[in-house]
């Protein structure tokens, strides 16, 4: 089977990374796939300003910025009227530890990926979100896609666990 093609010239996306470097990195990246217009900020605060101001269609998130808990600049996103608050928000983070992914899941974040970001998982990532539909839950303590992937293969097609087993589709 060959590689999924998407065409992302027409998509705006946020990219916000403490990071400089992280940031040209991954931008670059984001270029390579053919994205047409690509805003960096470097903290939350100008992550807000840019999210009111240009309306992207994607946002990447660094999972600790300096000035703001990346798990509240996603509620606050959430909580945006529509069409902002369906934003699919992809979460980068060197941090894996459970609290922060929980945390960044709770809030309403789209995926979670760990740096560093390679090109090959970053387009996965990219690609699944466009071809997968989610329900958006919206609850008294939730506003975000369904959490729930029991019924759908991981984003790369690869299991990560020995126990991992496709599981039968019904006939």
């Amino acid at each position: 089977m060959g590689q999924p093609r998407l065409n992302l010239s027409k998509v705006h996306c946020l990219l916000t990374d403490r990071d400089q470097f992280t940031r040209g990195l991954v931008a670059q990246m984001l270029r390579g796939f053919g994205m047409g217009s690509i805003n960096q900020a470097g903290d939350g605060e100008t992550a807000r300003d840019l999210i009111l101001k240009d309306r992207p269609d994607v946002c990447f998130l660094e999972g600790d910025l300096p000035d703001t808990p990346t798990a509240q600049i996603i509620d606050w996103i959430r909580k945006q009227p529509p069409p902002l608050r369906f934003i699919p928000i992809i979460v980068m983070t060197g941090y894996t530890q459970l609290k922060l992914i929980s945390e960044v899941r709770d809030s309403g974040a789209n995926l979670v990926v760990r740096k560093p970001v390679s090109p090959q998982a970053l387009f996965d990532r990219l690609a699944w979100i466009a071809n997968t539909q989610r329900p958006f839950i919206e609850t008294d303590n939730f506003h975000g896609p369904d959490r729930r992937f029991h019924d759908m293969p991981p984003p790369d097609n690869r299991f990560k666990r020995d126990t991992d087993i496709v599981a039968e589709q019904p006939q």
